[in-house]
């Protein structure tokens, strides 16, 4: 498959890569350099991305845990607001 690139930098990706991918108008999809290559990946859907959360939270002890003024999370996240 081939692409050609305009001169504002789009590259219209081929049907049968969208088909394959299972991508559609308007979705964002990952680019990454890998060497000489450039790589486009079809983003991950809800549900694994809703595991992979499960199980970071479960790994951390965090899962099912309703955080509550005064455990650390207010400190915590007045320290993201400085930093961001």
């Amino acid at each position: 498959m081939y692409a050609t690139i305009t001169s504002k930098g789009q590259i219209t990706l081929p049907a049968e890569a969208r088909r394959a991918l299972g991508l559609h108008a308007g979705q964002k999809v990952s680019v990454r350099v890998e060497g000489n290559s450039l790589v486009i990946d079809a983003p991950q859907s809800i549900d694994t991305l809703r595991a992979r959360i499960r199980k970071e939270a479960v790994e951390h002890g965090t899962w099912g845990t309703i955080p509550t003024a005064g455990d650390g999370w207010t400190a915590r996240a007045e320290d993201f607001r400085a930093d961001n």
